[in-house]
C-alpha cells in the first residue's frame, strides 16, 4: 500500500503544479487583457501595430494641413465679400452725377476695405504657415501616405497673393475711386481680382477634397489593422473566466486527492508501527 501511494505522489504533484501554473497565467491574462503570445504572433502584432501607428500619424499630418487650408478658405471667402463691396463702391463712384465730396467719402470707405483685405491675407496663417501669402520660400508638403516617396506626399500650393501688381498678386493696391476714370479702372481691376480669388478657391477646394479622401483611407486602414491586432492579442474575458473557474475546481479536486492520499499514507504507516 505505501508503494501505491508513493507512486501516486509524483502524478498528483505534477497535476497540482500544472493547474496552479494555469491559474496564474489565466489571472495574469485577465488582469492585462492580453493573451500570452508565441514568437510568431508577437512578430505579427509588432508589425501590424507599427503600420496602424503609421496610418494614424498620416491622419494627424493631414488634419494639420487641412487646418491651414481651412483658414485660407475662410480668409478667401471674407476677401471675396470685401472685394465685392469694393466693386460696388467703384460702380457707384463711376456714376457721372456724383460730386467730388461724394467720391471722397466713397474713396475713404474703399481704402479702409482694402486695408481689411491686406490684413486678411496677413492673418490667414496657422503656426507660421500661410497658404495665401507664403512667399517664394513657402513649402508645405504633407505626408499623406506611408509608402514613402512623392506618391505619399501632398503639397499645398502657395497662392502667393498680395494687393500689388507682382505675379500672383491682386492689382488693386493703387486703385482709387476718387475720380470717375479711376473708379472705372478699379471696376476692371476688382473684376480680375475676384476671378483670381475664385480660381484659388477652386484650387484649395480640390486639394482639400484629395486630402479628405487620403485621411479617410488612412483612418480606415489604421482602424482595420488595430482591429486585427486586437483580435490576435486581446483576451476573451468570458472564456477566460470560465477557464479560471474550471482550473479552480480542478485545484480543489487535486487538493482533496492529496488530503486523501495523506490520510491513507498515515493509516498505512500506523499499521507498521
Amino acid at each position: 500500500m505505501p508503494n501505491v501511494i508513493s507512486a501516486l505522489a509524483p502524478t498528483l504533484t505534477f497535476a497540482v503544479n500544472t493547474v496552479q501554473k494555469g491559474i496564474v497565467e489565466t489571472q495574469n491574462q485577465l488582469a492585462s487583457g492580453t493573451k500570452i503570445l508565441n514568437a510568431a504572433e508577437i512578430g505579427i502584432v509588432t508589425r501590424l501595430s507599427a503600420q496602424a501607428t503609421g496610418y494614424k500619424s498620416v491622419t494627424q499630418n493631414i488634419a494639420a494641413g487641412m487646418n491651414v487650408i481651412n483658414v485660407g478658405q475662410t480668409a478667401l471667402s471674407s476677401i471675396t465679400s470685401i472685394l465685392s463691396q469694393m466693386k460696388d463702391i467703384a460702380t457707384q463712384s463711376a456714376n457721372a452725377g456724383l460730386q467730388t465730396s461724394d467720391r471722397d467719402a466713397l474713396q475713404n470707405t474703399f481704402a479702409e476695405l482694402r486695408v481689411q483685405v491686406g490684413n486678411l491675407f496677413t492673418n490667414a496663417g496657422v503656426n507660421g504657415e500661410n497658404v495665401l501669402t507664403g512667399g517664394a520660400g513657402f513649402d508645405l508638403t504633407i505626408q499623406s501616405g506611408v509608402t514613402g516617396g512623392s506618391t505619399s506626399q501632398t503639397s499645398i500650393t502657395n497662392l502667393n497673393l498680395s494687393l500689388g501688381s507682382a505675379a500672383g498678386g491682386l492689382d488693386i493696391a493703387a486703385s482709387t475711386v476718387a475720380t470717375q476714370t479711376g473708379a472705372q479702372t478699379a471696376i476692371d481691376a476688382l473684376s480680375d481680382a475676384l476671378s483670381t480669388i475664385s480660381t484659388h478657391q477652386s484650387t484649395l477646394s480640390a486639394t482639400k477634397t484629395g486630402l479628405e479622401a487620403s485621411a479617410a483611407a488612412a483612418l480606415s486602414l489604421s482602424t482595420n489593422l488595430q482591429s486585427t491586432v486586437d483580435a490576435i492579442q486581446n483576451v476573451d474575458q468570458t472564456a477566460l473566466q470560465a477557464r479560471l473557474q474550471q482550473l479552480n475546481n480542478q485545484q480543489s479536486i487535486d487538493y482533496y486527492l492529496i488530503a486523501q492520499m495523506n490520510t491513507a499514507a498515515a493509516a498505512a504507516l500506523a499499521i507498521f508501527r
